[in-house]
């Protein structure tokens, strides 16, 4: 591998015909010796998003809600919020979709990739969310579209997003350490997590806090999952086979081949992260370009990589520098996990290329 000042890091690479390779290094909690395994758990933050992504998908296939029809009925309190335009509110003439919620489209972003969002005022503001940044189908913009997706869920199903989650994506795969909520059992299991200063550029020192001191209540489907290694690889493994995991099927076939092509058109990605927050989130630098879209699950990369991932590949990550792709045409997803903050961080995404290199290099 390559060099690096993580203190843990574990990668996992499976392929189409059920082989596995791991790699772990280091230890899971910084200052204790006990060294961190595939079963370890980690905030996973925006990989979060295709499992939210996967939710919705079994609602459309249910015939609960397709992906073009009107939300204004089922979520009133989205459609409501206003448009940020050059320093004005205005009212929104275009519905928003579950499409635009699961393409980042809908207008909807963070503070952290918007610099009118990092700036607005919201002490006397009244809405769930921050003002939308234009109209839907318009624009691509990173930001709390699947967030919106996770309410939606929630108000179809009936049920909170941790227990559908649990009961049709979890249960069935038999992904035993993936919560937003991880039980009292588990908690040990959490591994520790660190920043490098507001700039991004300082020594990267621990976090406090590891281990969560509230419940949650409130279900983030963008951002709020804990997941282990093991876990995911798991789901990735399902989505490779095309929504199968031994024997176990959650989506359709042709639900996944939808969820795996271009869903924005025409629409830019290029400039994707042009604003971000130096030392959280989210410089795309590198990830992002004008060639790259958006699936309904993830980014489409449209480029081959020299080291021999194929273009088409759906790939995501994670704010503490966990990512992820699924290389359907090589037959190979693999999956990296490491816990620091900025986003998109060399330490990690030289090592997930390098890890990448070994892989291929012996298909």
């Amino acid at each position: 591998m390559v060099a690096s000042d993580l203190p843990a890091v574990v990668a996992i690479a499976i392929n189409s015909k059920g082989q596995r390779v791991d790699y772990t290094y280091g230890k899971a909690i910084w200052s204790e010796d006990a060294k961190v395994t595939t079963e370890h758990i980690f905030r996973i933050y925006s990989m979060t998003k295709i499992v939210t992504s996967i939710a919705a998908m079994q609602l459309v296939e249910e015939g609960r809600i397709k992906l073009d029809d009107d939300l204004s009925t089922l979520l009133p309190e989205m459609i409501k919020i206003p448009i940020l335009s050059d320093g004005k509110l205005i009212t929104p003439k275009s519905p928003i979709t579950l499409r635009h919620l699961l393409t980042h489209t809908s207008g909807f972003g963070y503070t952290s990739t918007d610099e009118e969002l990092s700036k607005f005022d919201r002490s006397k503001w009244e809405y769930k969310d921050l003002p939308r940044r234009f109209e839907s189908g318009t624009q691509f913009l990173y930001g709390s579209s699947t967030d919106w997706a996770g309410r939606l869920i929630e108000k179809l199903s009936g049920m909170s997003l941790e227990n559908y989650f649990r009961k049709k994506i979890c249960e069935p795969l038999d992904m035993t350490h993936t919560w937003f909520n991880v039980p009292d059992s588990l908690k040990r299991l959490i591994v520790s997590r660190g920043r490098r200063g507001d700039d991004g550029l300082q020594p990267l020192t621990e976090m406090p806090d590891r281990i969560p001191a509230k419940t949650v209540t409130e279900f983030s489907g963008g951002a709020g999952l804990f997941s282990s290694p093991a876990d995911f690889s798991k789901l990735l493994q399902c989505l490779l086979n095309y929504g199968e995991f031994k024997g176990v099927r959650i989506l359709k076939r042709k639900t996944v081949e939808e969820m795996n092509k271009n869903q924005i058109g025409n629409i830019s990605m290029a400039n994707a992260g042009k604003y971000f927050t130096p030392g959280i989130c989210c410089n795309f630098e590198g990830i992002t370009s004008s060639t790259t879209k958006w699936g309904l699950g993830g980014l489409i990369d449209n480029e081959d990589k020299p080291y021999g991932r194929r273009a088409g590949t759906i790939l995501w990550g994670g704010l503490l520098n966990t990512y992820f792709y699924i290389d359907y045409k090589s037959g190979i997803a693999a999956s990296i996990y490491t816990q620091h903050l900025p986003f998109n961080h060399k330490a990690t995404t030289s090592l997930f290329a390098k890890f990448s290199e070994v892989i291929y290099s012996g298909e």
